[in-house]
């Protein structure tokens, strides 16, 4: 499933991206363009720990992209990293892998009804 994204139109600067069953294919540049990081939750309904990880980068490849940052969440999991005052990037590419290792591209063996879900705000 692809990611969702909710604008609060010009009420408040806050964009809420939601994928229900995130996978190792990259997500690119997720906010079309440039903005500031504030969270990203991790609901891991898979039997082994996931690794989300995020490259500042208008392009990127699992396995051969550094991410920038890696989001780890135990297997049937959920957690939350707020970032106070957020982050600023260029551009966000988003994908999930099964090892932490920046060079891993193992899809999250999720199987059956097992999903990987992700919520990231974004100003």
């Amino acid at each position: 499933m692809a990611f969702v994204t909710t604008k609060f139109d010009n009420v408040l600067p806050y964009r809420i991206s939601y994928n229900a069953n995130i996978t190792n294919t990259v997500t690119l540049n997720l906010c079309n363009g440039p903005g500031t990081l504030y969270s990203v939750k991790v609901v891991n309904g898979n039997d082994a720990e996931v690794f989300v990880k995020i490259a500042n980068a208008l392009t990127a490849t699992s396995g051969s992209t550094n991410p920038d940052w890696i989001f780890p969440c135990a297997a049937s999991g959920t957690h939350t990293y707020e970032i106070p005052g957020g982050t600023a990037f260029d551009a966000l590419s988003v994908w999930a892998t099964e090892n932490a290792i920046p060079s891993d591209n193992t899809a999250p063996s999720a199987s059956g009804n097992e999903t990987i879900a992700i919520t990231l705000v974004t100003g």
